[in-house]
């Protein structure tokens, strides 16, 4: 198959497939132009396809068991794109990153104890937290005059101090799109390490940064390998996160064990049917289909700004280094989420409001999913127009 960027441009219908994004009544009403969740709107590579479909044609959906090919596909995808050596039994299977984060909570802390997050930040990290019973210790990230984000480390070192054990840490950064740098990093293992603590980086949107950047690792950096667990998978790289599959990976073997332990304890188990041949086809043969969607989307980012900067002046857009997602303050127009909400679904466009990622600091904020054609994001920028004009 050759991808260009007509393949891009043609996206793909998506109604009645039972499309949480765009079939979900309660998000999503007919002649809605839906750009909230993170999934994309564009056609799977044909490896991924052809993968399901010959599995789909054995007539026997038994148990599945993964094998090396797995894990070797994981493995040589981690270095082939980013330079970072893991070996299989430095990974353990997962059913999806949010499991991930779920479980570093509850193995690794107790009932009360304080997680650090830094928000505006992706609402399941808070969820996490939440639902385990333990305390959120927000640090929020820091916005500067042009609009992007940098870590509070002075926050997180006072946070530490207090006894704080556990750091949920999102790389790259969503909601605010950034590319964090070696040197940021260094300085938040270093902060780990001399508090005792650990870091839980969920790095699934790895393969989403931009030029001249690069995406750095939390595992890449020295000192890591004694307090970090990593989270990824290929569902938001290859868009196939319907399937449920995805891996932890930690050089510390006893951080690994202990997750795998808990996860075991509570029955969780991963590798199903369909997941394993697609997830395996996604890291082996499907690097070319990638290339072409990521030059698009740099395209996209480019289309973003433009229109943003003729149709909504006063809109002011966090600089998109990283993700498929973009983080816009439309205080200028409304001060209020909710109001904000309303009044873009009153011209039937459906985004993320600001606050499901910090109640403080999201109001007045709209996440925006520009992973789609291009015609249909120029059509999302006139909609969001229309309704705060």
């Amino acid at each position: 198959m050759h991808y260009d960027r007509a393949f891009f441009d043609a996206g793909i219908d998506r109604a009645h497939t039972r499309c949480l994004k765009w079939d979900d009544p309660s998000h999503c009403k007919p002649g809605d132009l839906a750009m909230w969740v993170a999934d994309w709107d564009f056609r799977c590579a044909d490896p991924i396809v052809e993968a399901l479909k010959a599995r789909a044609d054995h007539p026997c959906y038994g148990y599945p068991c993964a094998d090396a090919n797995d894990q070797a596909a994981f493995c040589g995808y981690w270095q082939r794109r980013h330079q970072l050596t893991v070996l299989p039994e430095q990974t353990v299977m997962l059913p999806c990153v949010v499991t991930g984060l779920r479980q570093a909570v509850l193995t690794f802390t107790e009932p009360g104890e304080s997680v650090l997050i830094m928000t505006p930040l992706y609402a399941p990290f808070s969820d996490a937290v939440h639902r385990s019973g333990r305390k959120i210790l927000d640090v929020p990230l820091l916005k500067q005059p042009d609009a992007r984000y940098d870590i509070d480390f002075d926050g997180v070192e006072k946070a530490l101090q207090n006894g704080v054990r556990i750091i949920l840490f999102c790389n790259p950064h969503n909601p605010v799109s950034r590319a964090w740098r070696k040197e940021e990093l260094a300085r938040l293992v270093e902060l780990a390490n001399a508090h005792h603590a650990m870091i839980v980086s969920d790095e699934i949107h790895a393969d989403f940064v931009y030029q001249p950047l690069r995406f750095v690792s939390m595992l890449s950096v020295p000192g890591a390998e004694k307090c970090t667990l990593m989270l990824t998978a290929a569902s938001k790289t290859f868009n196939i996160p319907g399937l449920q599959q995805a891996t932890a990976v930690s050089f510390n073997g006893e951080l690994l064990k202990k997750l795998a332990d808990h996860m075991e304890m509570q029955g969780i188990t991963s590798g199903n049917v369909f997941a394993l041949p697609a997830t395996q086809a996604a890291y082996t043969l499907c690097d070319d289909w990638l290339d072409t969607m990521l030059s698009y989307l740099d395209e996209s980012r480019q289309l973003l700004s433009d229109r943003l900067r003729e149709l909504l002046p006063k809109a002011v857009l966090t600089p998109v280094e990283a993700t498929a997602l973009c983080w816009i303050d439309l205080r200028a127009y409304d001060p209020d989420s909710q109001s904000l909400d309303k009044k873009l679904r009153s011209a039937q466009l459906v985004l993320n409001s600001g606050t499901i990622f910090g109640q403080e600091n999201g109001n007045g904020y709209m996440r925006l999913n520009f992973a789609c054609p291009h015609a249909a994001l120029a059509e999302g920028i006139r909609r969001m127009a229309q309704a705060l004009k």
